[in-house]
């Protein structure tokens, strides 16, 4: 199961860095394997990027879909696909074996500059354009 960071950003963030995927990835990247010792200096660069994300809300789009919810998780089950979905106030965890146009669709209802990232993997791009 591939686990993937889901951030919301910020409007005119979004504006400067449409095209600068690569950029803001590697912000994010810094950002997620910041030292502690850093921690109040990633928290100013991160209110800068990002909004923090509405749990309540964003549980509201949730409740649209088939789930179980448990422990502030929500597994999702489509087409032999489990996907487990962990909201933050930083950002949305979300694994899965493979990225759900459906969830996809719900989380671009609920806020429609986000910007999903695999460190991992060393993927990244804007939800809105999964297809």
């Amino acid at each position: 199961m591939e686990i993937y960071h889901i951030f919301a950003i910020k409007k005119e963030v979004y504006k400067a860095y449409k095209n600068k995927q690569y950029s803001l990835y590697k912000l994010l990247y810094n950002l997620y394997n910041l030292n502690k010792s850093d921690l109040k200096y990633g928290i100013t660069l991160y209110n800068q990027i990002c909004t923090p994300i509405n749990k309540k809300v964003l549980e509201q789009y949730i409740e649209l879909i088939n789930h179980r919810k448990g422990n502030n998780k929500y597994m999702i089950s489509e087409n032999k696909n489990i996907s487990i979905i962990i909201i933050k106030p930083s950002n949305i965890i979300y694994k899965t074996n493979g990225i759900s146009k459906n969830i996809a669709y719900i989380l671009n209802n609920y806020y429609n500059h986000l910007f999903i990232c695999n460190f991992k993997q060393k993927e990244y791009k804007w939800l809105n354009n999964i297809e």
